[in-house]
């Protein structure tokens, strides 16, 4: 059996995006690590970890298929958290949570590289 270990996201500024997901997400930061080439900085949520990668040297190339798509948050009021985002002036990307099947709710926002993260409530089953 396995266990996810972390969700790497590939970054610009690892300083912004730290910052960003410690104001937004109430991360904390549990290890840093920086050579030449890379600076990681590994971010706790949830009992989840969260790796920012930023590449010192050489730009990432392009990717598509198989990329990570966007981040999800189980939260316990959707319509609260999408107003305290706001507060933070952090704008969704819908004027009102999202209706998905009978009892889940959810919307989306980004990041400051544009990477998306869902806030989700309710069940998918």
């Amino acid at each position: 059996m396995y266990k996810l270990a972390h969700v790497g996201l590939v970054v610009k500024n690892a300083d912004i995006s730290q910052a960003f997901y410690q104001r937004v997400l109430r991360c904390e930061v549990e290890n840093t690590y920086q050579d030449e080439r890379i600076k990681l900085v590994f971010l706790k949520v949830g009992g989840q970890t969260i790796e920012l990668v930023q590449r010192l040297q050489q730009a990432a190339a392009e990717r598509h298929d198989g990329v990570v798509d966007h981040l999800a948050f189980w939260v316990s009021d959707v319509a609260r958290e999408m107003e305290r985002l706001r507060s933070l002036g952090v704008m969704p990307l819908t004027a009102q949570p999202a209706a998905l099947g009978k009892s889940l709710q959810n919307f989306f926002f980004l990041g400051p590289d544009g990477e998306r993260i869902e806030f989700m409530q309710g069940s998918l089953f």
